[in-house]
C-alpha cells in the first residue's frame, strides 16, 4: 500500500532517528578534558575566564574536523557544528571555548557547560556519537581529565590546558614548565618574540594557531626569535619537545 505524505514523513523522521546518533563508533578523537567553572585558570582571546573543552588526536596521523558536533543536549546532537577546515594534528589537542560567544572567534560553542553537572557530547561525521561523557558537580578551577591521558576514567585533578594530563606540563600556571621555556613579550602586538630554553639542547619549536594549523617550524639551541608582525590577533599554540606554552599575539 502506498503510503501518504503524513506516513512518509513519520518514516523519514524515524529512520533519521536511527541513524544519526549511533552510539559506539571508534574514532581517535576523544573528549580528553574541560573545565565548567573556570574563574581564574586561563583567558580566552577576549580576556574572559570561560567553560573549555580539550580535544585529543590518540593517532599518528591529523584528523579532519568537517562535519563534527559537540552538544550537551542529547536532543538536539548538531548543536555546534566545528568550523570547516578544523582538523588535529597526531598526538595534539584542541581547545573550544564554551562561551556562547561565536563572536570572540570559529572555535567559541553555542553552549556553556554547567558546573552542576550534565551531558557533553562529540558526534563526528557520520551521525555517529562517539564521546558520550556525563559529569557530576565540578570544582572551580579545576579540570576534569581523563588518567591515563586519552584512555582513562575521568577524575577531577589540576588542569592540563592543551597538554598531556598525567605529565603535569601544562600550559597554564606551571612553575616548571616556566623555567624551561620563557616566552616574551607575551602577550605580544608587534614585531619579534624570544623563545628561550634553560635546556642546554637543540630543539625544534612549532607554531599552530586556533585551528590547528602549523603556522612556524624551525630548529633553536638555546634562544629564537619569533617575527609575529603579521600574524592575526589570537592564541598560539608553542611546543617543543618538553613543553606547551600559550603566545597571545594582540
Amino acid at each position: 500500500m502506498k503510503l501518504d505524505f503524513t506516513a512518509k514523513t513519520l518514516a523519514t523522521f524515524l529512520f533519521c532517528l536511527f541513524a544519526f546518533g549511533k552510539v559506539g563508533a571508534q574514532t581517535p578523537i576523544v573528549i580528553n578534558e574541560f573545565m565548567a567553572s573556570n574563574t581564574s585558570t586561563i583567558a580566552d582571546e577576549a580576556g574572559e575566564f570561560n567553560d573549555w573543552i580539550e580535544l585529543y588526536n590518540t593517532s599518528g596521523s591529523p584528523v579532519s574536523l568537517n562535519g563534527w558536533f559537540l552538544t550537551d543536549n542529547p536532543a538536539n546532537l548538531m548543536k555546534w557544528d566545528f568550523p570547516t577546515n578544523v582538523s588535529i594534528p597526531a598526538y595534539d589537542y584542541l581547545i573550544i571555548w564554551a562561551d556562547e560567544d561565536s563572536s570572540q572567534g570559529p572555535l567559541h560553542a553555542n553552549f556553556k557547560l554547567s558546573a552542576l553537572g550534565e551531558q557533553l557530547m562529540l558526534i563526528n561525521a557520520s551521525g555517529a556519537i562517539v564521546q558520550d561523557v556525563t559529569f557530576g558537580a565540578q570544582q572551580s578551577d579545576k579540570g576534569y581529565a581523563r588518567s591515563p591521558n586519552g584512555t582513562g576514567s575521568f577524575v577531577i585533578k589540576n588542569p592540563t590546558f592543551k597538554a598531556n594530563n598525567d605529565t603535569g606540563i601544562s600550559a597554564v600556571g606551571d612553575e616548571a614548565q616556566a623555567e624551561i621555556l620563557a616566552i616574551f613579550p607575551n602577550p605580544a602586538s608587534d614585531g619579534e618574540v624570544v623563545l628561550r630554553s634553560e635546556k642546554p639542547v637543540q630543539q625544534t619549536v612549532e607554531v599552530f594557531d586556533q585551528l590547528g594549523r602549523l603556522r612556524l617550524k624551525k630548529a633553536f639551541f638555546n634562544e629564537t626569535k619569533m617575527d609575529v608582525s603579521d600574524w592575526p590577533a589570537g592564541m598560539y599554540l608553542i611546543k617543543t619537545e618538553t613543553t606547551r606554552q600559550i603566545l597571545a599575539v594582540n
